[in-house]
C-alpha cells in the first residue's frame, strides 16, 4: 500500500474515534469502518492484520508513513484543528506545546543554590581619640549559579555566579570564606546565624573574579555530593547569536527558598545599564542581555538558557537599579521596572572565566588603544528567521604608544578579529571590546580591515605589560 493510501485510512480512523461513525460514513445509506475503506484501497488481509500493519509489529511496517500527510489528509476531510491537537487528539501522543521539560530537567542539573557567609566586625562607642569595644556578627546571603564544568568521578566542579553574591562590602574579607552550594532537591541546612553548613552543603572555595564584570568563579573539590549526584554541566551556547523574541528560561533560587524556573523571552539582545558596584561606591557599566523571565532577588548568578537547552546567559537579578547624575552631579538611583531583567552575555562570560583561571583569579584586558565607534547600524532578517542588527565599527583614534599604533588607522573598518582558532566576524561594536579578554602577553591578533575601499589584513602583538589593565 503506498503512503497516501495508508494516511487516508489513518485520518479516516481517526476522525471515527474523535466524532463518530457520522464523521467517517463514506456511503449512502450504511456507514464503513476504517479497515473497509483498507481494502477499498487495495488491503489484502484480515482486519488484525490491517491493524497489525498501522502499529508496526517491529517498527518497519508503518515506516513509510509520514504523520504530516496524515493530518493533512485528515484536513482535506474536513479537520479543522492545529497538527498539535491533531497528534492530541487522535493519535494518543502525549504532546504540549511550548513543553520542554526534557530540556530544562537536564538544565536545572547544572544549577545550583549559592549561600555565602560574612563576619562583619563593627565598633562600638569610643570617639575621635579612639577607644570603644569591637562586635562581630555573622550575616548571610543566598544566589545561584550554574556548573560550568564537572569531574562527577572525582567530585570536582567549576560553577559560575555573580560577583556581588559572593562579596560583601561591610564584611571582614570583602569575599566570603565561608560558600556552600546545594544541587536541585538536595536538603538544605545551611545556618543562616552561623553562616554555614556542616552537614548537606557542597563547601566551594572562590577562584576569582571581577566586580567591574560581576562574575565570580567557584570551585568544588572532592565532593561525595557530586560524586552521587545527577548534576550535570551546562552546555555552553552562544549569546553573540541571540535575537529578540526567542524563548528563554531562568533558573535560581529567587528568594532563597530553592531552585525554580521561569519563562520568558529576549527583550533586547545587548545593552549596557549602569549600576552601583558590590562596594556600593562604584559606578560599573555591564553589557546585558534584557528579558522578561521573572528574575527577583535570590536568581543572581542563575543561568538564562535559551529553547534548545544551552546556557545563553549568567541573570544579574540583583543589581537592577539604573543610576544617574542630575544637573549638580548629585547620584540618583531610579526605581526598578516591572518584567525587565538581566542577564550578562554567556560568550562575554566565558571569555572572562578563562581570563581568571590564566590569570591567578584576576581579569587582566588587552587593549589596542584605539577608541572605535559605530558609523553605520541596520536591521535585517538572517537566513535563521531572526531579526538581527549589523553595525559598521569603524577605528575613531589611536593613542600614542598604544600596541596598535603604526598599525591602525583612524577610519579603519573593522572587519573580522581573530586569535588562534577563535576568530569572529565584526557586526557589533562590542564584539570588538569584549574580544579583548581573550588575548594573552605574546599573542598577535590577526584584524581585517577596510581602508580605502581596499581589504587589509593586519596583526597587532601584545608584548607589553602595558598594554594589559588589571580589571577590578
Amino acid at each position: 500500500m503506498n503512503r497516501i493510501a495508508k494516511a487516508f485510512i489513518a485520518a479516516s480512523c481517526a476522525v471515527v474515534t474523535a466524532f463518530g461513525f457520522a464523521a467517517c460514513d463514506f456511503g449512502i445509506n450504511s456507514p464503513k469502518s476504517a479497515y473497509q475503506v483498507a481494502v477499498e484501497n487495495g488491503f489484502t488481509g484480515t482486519e488484525q492484520e490491517w491493524l497489525n500493519s498501522l502499529k508496526g509489529s517491529n517498527g518497519s511496517d508503518g515506516s513509510d508513513l509520514d504523520i504530516e500527510e496524515v493530518y493533512n489528509v485528515a484536513v482535506s476531510n474536513g479537520y479543522g484543528g492545529t497538527f498539535l491537537e491533531f497528534l492530541k487528539e487522535y493519535l494518543s501522543v502525549n504532546v504540549s506545546e511550548n513543553n520542554n521539560t526534557d530540556t530544562i530537567a537536564h538544565n536545572m542539573m547544572s544549577a545550583v543554590s549559592v549561600y555565602c557567609g560574612f563576619t562583619v566586625t563593627t565598633k562600638i562607642g569610643g570617639g575621635f581619640f579612639g577607644g570603644g569595644t569591637t562586635q562581630t556578627s555573622i550575616v548571610s546571603s543566598a544566589g545561584s549559579g550554574v556548573i560550568v564544568g564537572l569531574n562527577k568521578e572525582a567530585g570536582n566542579a567549576y560553577v559560575v555566579t555573580n560577583y556581588h553574591v559572593v562579596y560583601d562590602a561591610d564584611s571582614d574579607t570583602g569575599i566570603s570564606e565561608s560558600i556552600y552550594l546545594y544541587l536541585y532537591g538536595d536538603m538544605n541546612t545551611f545556618d543562616t546565624s552561623l553562616g554555614k553548613d556542616e552537614e548537606n552543603g557542597i563547601r566551594a572555595t572562590y577562584v576569582g573574579g571581577a566586580m567591574n564584570y560581576d562574575i565570580a568563579l567557584l570551585e568544588v573539590s572532592g565532593s561525595t555530593v557530586l560524586k552521587e549526584s545527577a548534576a550535570e554541566a551546562a552546555e555552553i551556547g552562544d549569546s553573540d547569536s541571540l535575537a529578540a523574541g526567542e524563548k528563554v528560561y531562568a533558573i535560581g533560587n529567587p528568594e532563597g527558598e530553592g531552585i525554580s524556573v521561569t519563562e520568558g523571552i529576549v527583550s533586547v539582545d545587548s545593552e549596557y545599564m549602569t549600576l552601583l558596584g558590590s562596594d556600593n561606591k562604584t559606578q560599573v557599566t555591564l553589557r546585558v542581555i534584557r528579558t522578561d523571565a521573572a528574575i527577583n532577588s535570590g536568581n543572581s548568578g542563575g543561568g538564562l538558557f535559551d529553547a534548545q537547552g544551552k546556557l545563553v546567559g549568567i541573570a544579574n537579578a540583583k543589581r537592577i537599579d539604573q543610576i544617574s547624575e542630575d544637573v549638580m552631579g548629585n547620584v540618583e538611583v531610579e526605581e526598578s521596572v516591572d518584567n525587565i531583567g538581566y542577564a550578562l552575555p554567556i560568550t562575554q562570560v566565558g571569555y572572562a572565566v578563562n581570563n581568571i583561571l590564566d590569570n591567578s583569579g584576576t581579569v587582566k584586558k588587552a587593549a589596542f588603544g584605539i577608541t572605535v565607534e559605530t558609523t553605520d547600524s541596520k536591521a535585517k532578517i538572517n537566513a535563521d528567521g531572526k531579526a538581527v542588527i549589523e553595525e559598521e565599527v569603524t577605528v575613531a583614534s589611536v593613542d600614542s604608544g598604544s600596541a596598535a599604533e603604526g598599525i591602525l588607522q583612524e577610519g579603519d573598518i573593522l572587519r573580522t578579529i581573530s586569535l588562534g582558532e577563535n576568530s569572529v566576524d565584526i557586526t557589533r561594536r562590542y564584539q570588538v571590546i569584549d574580544f579583548m579578554l581573550t588575548v594573552r602577553q605574546g599573542d598577535s591578533v590577526v584584524l581585517t580591515v577596510e581602508r580605502d575601499g581596499k581589504q587589509k589584513v593586519l596583526s597587532v602583538t601584545f608584548d607589553n605589560t602595558s598594554y594589559f589593565q588589571t580589571v577590578a
